[in-house]
């Protein structure tokens, strides 16, 4: 019995997945009143999910600071922005699966899915322009002094250091859905090469965010269904395989540029949406 090999797989599962994106253009097209609106959301999904992938997070800060500017319920544009996430940090971490080291990475995942409810609890009953503030101020100077600095910073590492970056990166992934941009800063000052880095943070960013919509549907009462953003899916899938194919073609000084950039550009997304 013959065998079709892994690449031929890929390039059927890419045709399916170019085939949903045509789809759900169309639908966009013949979207009446609302399609032009819905166009600009699938634009800016697709170039978020583009620049994010190559570093592998900040698809959230990047994504929501454009959706601002739409209007969108704050609820409605996480919800679509993580699912969204989701599907391309699933692809992400089945690319990278080899690499991952799931039992050092545990501190992190149980400190960060404890702090997910509270950080969605925030997002739903209390002001967050404060807590967005401070951290669009601190993502801001943090980036912009990691894209001078010349040389990696190498900080010992710890199982409490380790959940206190999982803590914060729970926090920050349920109030704004930003779960891997302290987890990304942690792994950066660890002096790590790039796929070390990525093999810790990617998966951390792919569970907060399952978690992340879970607590979503838990404790919001929204007529929006939980996959309505699942028509976006296709459009950040596709920009996601070309940004990974983009980072597998950097060398570590340019990757630590990347992700500091990108640390920098979470911070004044995150101002945008706040002022």
């Amino acid at each position: 019995m013959l065998r079709t090999s892994p690449v031929v797989h890929a390039r059927w599962a890419l045709l399916v997945l170019v085939g949903w994106a045509l789809y759900e253009f169309t639908r966009v097209l013949h979207g009446g009143d609302d399609a032009a609106r819905q166009f600009a959301v699938a634009g800016i999904i697709a170039v978020s999910a583009l620049i994010a992938s190559i570093a592998g997070f900040a698809f959230c800060a990047l994504a929501g600071s454009g959706l601002a500017y739409l209007h969108l319920d704050p609820v409605e544009a996480v919800r679509t922005m993580v699912l969204c996430s989701t599907a391309t940090q699933l692809y992400a971490v089945w690319k990278i699966r080899r690499a991952i080291r799931w039992r050092a990475l545990s501190p992190m995942l149980v400190a960060g899915a404890a702090m997910v409810p509270f950080g969605v609890w925030l997002l739903l009953h209390v002001d967050g322009v404060l807590y967005s503030l401070g951290l669009g101020v601190f993502l801001c100077v943090y980036g912009l002094w990691a894209v001078f600095r010349r040389d990696d910073l190498r900080v010992r590492g710890s199982i409490w250091r380790d959940a206190g970056a999982g803590a914060l990166g729970g926090l920050a992934g349920g109030l704004a859905g930003l779960s891997g941009s302290f987890v990304a800063i942690w792994c950066s000052m660890r002096g790590w090469s790039k796929d070390a880095q990525r093999a810790v943070y990617q998966p951390f960013i792919l569970i907060m965010q399952i978690w992340t919509l879970v607590c979503l549907r838990w404790f919001a009462v929204a007529e929006t269904p939980v996959f309505e953003g699942a028509r976006f899916v296709p459009f950040a899938l596709l920009a996601g395989i070309a940004g990974f194919a983009i980072y597998e073609r950097l060398t570590h000084a340019q990757f630590r540029t990347v992700v500091s950039a990108l640390l920098m550009l979470s911070g004044f997304g995150l101002l945008a949406r706040t002022l």
